[in-house]
């Protein structure tokens, strides 16, 4: 997933028009972003970069019986990713509670839902890729990333805050390799 980064960052910068607008009118839009690496994904795919790539790919849970959908499953150098997408809309111009703080609470709501639902899988290879708009000031993301709840600490973003352009931060987090399995 890590060599896709530098593909998505000038993909979605030529998107700066639409993530102003989006950021302006207080919307969460994470279908947009879905369609939009559809798209990309599937020229990936034409160029030979990406193997290949399923959108809502169904994948057994760890409860018995039940099923789980991830976001994309992606095929990259013959290893298998699952990648989970979010959407944090931190603008608050329509008055709304969502801040960066909003979205890192337990409720369900933010990234934390996704690293439990991808913590639950044996896979090796598991991703949240977070579409950050407008970007945070890298102390207050910083501070967000710090107060993750303990058995979450394993993951950790691989993008820094600092390298967001004027209209968005794309935010990479893998958990460490390893650490789940040392936690339990």
């Amino acid at each position: 997933m890590e060599v896709l980064l530098r593909d998505l960052e000038t993909w979605f910068a030529a998107k700066q028009e639409y993530l102003t607008a989006f950021a302006k009118y207080d919307s969460r839009l994470e279908g947009w972003f879905k369609a939009e690496l559809l798209v990309h994904f599937s020229r990936l795919v034409a160029s030979g970069t990406l193997e290949h790539f399923e959108r809502e790919a169904n994948i057994l849970s760890s409860e018995k019986g039940r099923r789980s959908q991830v976001d994309f499953r992606l095929r990259l150098d013959g290893q298998t990713h699952l990648c989970e997408l979010k959407a944090l809309c931190i603008s608050q111009a329509g008055g709304t509670p969502r801040n960066l703080h909003f979205y890192f609470r337990d409720d369900h709501v933010g990234p934390l839902k996704d690293f439990r639902k991808l913590d639950s899988r044996e896979d090796s290879n598991k991703w949240v890729l977070a579409f950050v708009y407008p970007p945070p000031e890298p102390l207050a993301w910083g501070q967000q990333v710090s107060s993750l709840p303990p058995d979450l600490r394993h993951w950790r973003p691989i993008t820094s805050a600092d390298h967001a352009n004027d209209a968005l931060f794309i935010s990479l987090w893998r958990a460490e390799p390893g650490a789940l399995k040392q936690a339990r």
